[in-house]
């Protein structure tokens, strides 16, 4: 077969005007000889201005070559690509991505020497973003960064799932991409069906792929799910096992198939939590079927895999036959006969300790051992006080069993332990399995202070000090002096950078004879928990200085305050903010977690600083917990001291579910509703406020969320809302009662989202961003925590979910609610049609409350009244701050 150049690249364009140039600009500076070469770009339907683009470099290079054709997909434009290529080699690229300047030369080169022995080539990828190169995957370590031809029966993990590679141009032969709706592993699919003759493959050590991860926006999301991946994803896992029906599969291809498996349960995209109970049970049973065609061995040595996830995946196998063995001490894991997991130690995890209002400690730690998965009973844990004292622990399943993920994989168990240090001197940790004792070793998070890579095993909590020594804490009770001087040395001994030293040491000096709280708001919310109970406070004469920590514009929030608040005002992240934060006592803050409360970007940056950070935390709350959020809210994880509750409800939800302890909840209700006034009359409006959607907005920084308008106006989420608000029988319900409907977007998407909404009525309009609750006869909303501040009024409320499936599925933070729709203060629907009818009879009815919705709200809240002064008064009389 002859070719009119050596090498084809073919590159699909679709709406990529940002990154087009960098992309052709990498082809056109190529090193091989441009008579040699043929880049074509093929314009898949673009509507911005790629196509536009591409004829400038066609009219300026002759070996550029330009195409455009209606849209059809990404796998049918390289198809169209293919079938046009005129070079001996193929070459594929995405038009957000570039190569490096030897890469067709370099590979074409190489190709050339083993011709007869692949079919495929790949060679180096470098993923990266604006910020940084990340780092490549483990498949590059087996190539030994040499050029040669692999055996992937010696070389299981090598894993081609990428475009990186350069094939053979086969004519009329030539393998084309599967084009099948809806199939996103195209990529895998075809290099699997090229490689699959020969088992081999090459790998050249010139050239580059760099790979553009910045540019996976939103579209990753409503994309990669199970919702849209999943039936495709298992059609084409169960056809790859077919074409070894009467062998067993090679172990590449078996961990082609366990790789696929493995990284979308780590990214949440694997299990289809939006079927019903037996659609979902039949399609584990099809998982299932996966996985007892791969070797124990394929899972086992998978690089880089965790105990806890080869574990957990072999118990997933009908055929692992797992049985645990306690022999000596040890604790084993077998599977038919051979021993997979061995451990002589069992590793308790100080998560992070907690200075109790009557001064105790309060340990909280968890069992850092896949065991008990196996053992199927719970854990004896146990602690020895004053070298006698046995007390035997409670436990419960901790979050650190989800392992970063929403689907628990591990039966991790988390205990707290509260240490007196006027009747205990020293106590240690450990476990018993079948009456046996075992060894115990200690783990921290850095919350905890103590650390084992600096070994600073010595700390002080509020004036109890805590010194690890041979697997034992011993703790006595310090002056406040004694604790300065402890970590005065600490910070001379144990920081890394100065500044982090001089921060300390100055933070440590100032706190002295202060008493210093800070209030903390988030910069979605003008106006929120922790505004309003500064207000409360300000001119309270107790001896406190407090400073209102603000993330937005000085300019957006000064006329919120008088002259003299204005002068506590704090900058969020600012030098100022560093110092007051490492010298309060006090933190109020309307959100969890650490970022919106802290002044340092990251983990690694406040690290340095745990050890000093002698604060209590009340989480005042942004609105009442109802969504199931349990390894964001975990009393594990959160850093919150204390959390206001606002009802009975939040109060067993919080103990029962998030394992806090009553004595740190407080009932004092949240400070906003101070402000909602309750005996207001509504002035015939009606608030339809639905939340955002993190799978639409994704994170672009801690603090700071895009959205993508393209992908809002193609979701279910837009579609469904703009079809109930342009309902005709809705509108002329609305014109002829004069009702005026307003929509008020989340703050998190309302600049980036507000101009595409567009209203066929008058009386529907665009709400302010900031209302007052108590101006509406109704209130339209699907899982906000919102729905509580309109709930106080009890007025008639509506919950309209206009993207269940995506709800269900888990696409944003939760797939499920602790209070669920159906027992919550109106009616539930997801159609758009029923809830134009629900508002229209709302209307109808004179805006009468229905029951049971009526009762509901009337009996849920504690008292309303006072909110911020009994915060105040309790902060006084039970935490002594």
């Amino acid at each position: 077969m002859s070719f009119k150049y050596t090498a084809s690249v073919i590159v699909p364009v679709y709406n990529v005007s940002e990154y087009l140039e960098m992309c052709v600009d990498s082809l056109v500076n190529q090193t091989i000889d441009k008579e040699k070469m043929e880049i074509i770009l093929i314009n898949d339907g673009s509507t911005d201005n790629s196509l536009e683009i591409c004829k400038k470099y066609e009219e300026k290079y002759p070996f550029v070559k330009v195409f455009s054709k209606e849209n059809e997909g990404l796998s049918a434009t390289r198809n169209y690509g293919i079938k046009r290529a005129q070079g001996k080699y193929l070459f594929f690229i995405d038009s957000d991505d570039y190569f490096s300047e030897d890469t067709v030369e370099g590979v074409t080169d190489f190709f050339e020497t083993v011709y007869d022995e692949v079919d495929l080539v790949t060679y180096f990828e470098q993923p990266y973003t604006k910020e940084a190169h990340l780092p490549s995957h483990f498949r590059f370590k087996f190539y030994m960064k040499t050029s040669g031809v692999y055996d992937l029966n010696n070389y299981p993990y090598i894993l081609q799932m990428r475009i990186n590679v350069c094939v053979k141009n086969l004519g009329e032969d030539n393998y084309l991409f599967d084009t099948t709706p809806g199939f996103r592993q195209e990529d895998q699919e075809y290099n699997n069906r090229v490689l699959m003759p020969k088992m081999k493959i090459g790998y050249c050590d010139r050239g580059c792929y760099f790979y553009n991860k910045g540019n996976e926006s939103s579209i990753v999301a409503t994309k990669f799910n199970a919702i849209n991946l999943f039936e495709t994803s298992m059609d084409y896992l169960e056809r790859l096992m077919s074409y070894f029906d009467e062998t067993e599969i090679p172990q590449y291809f078996q961990s082609v198939l366990f790789h696929d498996l493995k990284w979308k349960l780590e990214h949440d995209i694997l299990l289809p939590f939006h079927y019903d109970e037996e659609e979902f049970e039949f399609a584990m049973s099809r998982i299932r079927g996966v996985l007892d065609r791969i070797d124990n061995d394929t899972i086992i040595n998978y690089p880089g895999i965790s105990e806890e996830s080869m574990l957990y995946w072999l118990s997933q196998k009908e055929t692992a036959n797992l049985i645990p063995y306690v022999k000596n001490r040890k604790i084993m894991v077998l599977s038919d006969g051979g021993v997979i997991y061995k451990s002589t130690k069992l590793d308790f995890v100080i998560n992070k300790v907690q200075v109790l209002d009557n001064g105790n400690l309060l340990f909280r730690c968890y069992i850092n051992t896949p065991i008990y998965n196996f053992l199927k009973e719970e854990p004896e844990l146990f602690v020895l006080e004053n070298g006698k004292n046995e007390v035997r622990l409670d436990t419960y399943l901790s979050k650190y069993g989800y392992l970063e993920l929403k689907e628990r994989i591990m039966d991790f168990y988390a205990f707290e332990y509260e240490v007196d240090a006027s009747k205990v001197s020293s106590f240690r940790f450990y476990a018993k399995v079948n009456g046996f004792e075992l060894v115990s070793r200690y783990g921290f998070t850095k919350k905890s202070v103590f650390n084992n890579a600096t070994k600073l095993y010595k700390a002080a909590f509020g004036n109890t000090v805590v010194e690890l020594r041979n697997s034992e804490f011993f703790v006595e009770s310090i002056t406040d002096e004694e604790r300065d001087e402890l970590e005065i040395a600490h910070s001379y001994g144990y920081c890394e950078k100065e500044s982090d030293t001089e921060l300390r040491v100055k933070a440590i000096e100032y706190r002295k004879g202060r008493k210093i709280w800070l209030y903390n708001d988030l910069y979605t919310v003008k106006k929120d928990n922790a505004y309003y109970q500064f207000i409360n406070d300000f001119d309270k004469d107790d001896g406190v200085v407090r400073y209102y920590v603000y993330s937005r514009d000085y300019d957006e929030i000064k006329d919120l305050f008088t002259e003299a608040q204005k002068k506590r005002l704090v900058q969020r992240g600012s030098d100022a903010h560093k110092l007051l934060f490492l010298a309060s006592s006090l933190i109020l803050t309307s959100y969890y977690g650490r970022s919106p409360i802290s002044p340092f970007e990251d983990e690694n940056d406040e690290g340095p600083f745990y050890e000093i950070e002698h604060f209590k935390v009340i989480y005042l709350q942004h609105g009442v917990l109802h969504a199931s959020l349990y390894v964001q809210n975990s009393s594990e994880n959160g850093r919150a001291d204390k959390i206001v509750i606002s009802s009975e409800f939040e109060k067993n939800n919080y103990i029962n579910n998030y394992h806090y302890r009553e004595d740190m909840l407080v009932p004092t209700a949240m400070a906003r509703y101070d402000h909602i006034d309750r005996t207001q009359k509504p002035k015939g409006r009606i608030l339809f406020a639905p939340s955002w959607r993190n799978y639409l907005s994704p994170n672009i920084n801690p603090s700071k969320w895009k959205t993508d308008i393209t992908t809002m106006k193609n979701s279910s989420y837009f579609k469904n809302i703009c079809a109930f608000l342009e309902n005709e029988e809705l509108a002329k319900k609305l014109e002829e009662s004069g009702i005026i409907l307003e929509l008020k977007l989340h703050p998190i998407i309302a600049d980036d989202v507000e101009s595409i909404f567009n209203f066929k009525t008058k009386n529907i309009i665009k709400a302010e961003r900031t209302v007052n609750v108590s101006d509406y006869d109704m209130f339209i909303t699907d899982f906000s925590s919102f729905l509580f501040d309109y709930a106080c009024l009890g007025r008639p409320m509506m919950y309209f979910v206009p993207d269940y499936t995506e709800f269900t599925a888990g696409l944003g933070h939760y797939r499920s609610l602790d209070l669920p729709f159906e027992e919550g203060f109106g009616k539930f629907t997801t159609k758009s049609a029923e809830a134009a009818k629900i508002v229209i009879d709302t209307i109808e009815s004179g805006f009468e409350t229905q029951e049971p919705y009526k009762t509901r709200m009337a009996e849920f809240f504690y008292p309303l009244d006072g909110c911020a002064d009994r915060l105040y008064k309790y902060i006084k009389e039970t935490m002594n701050l």
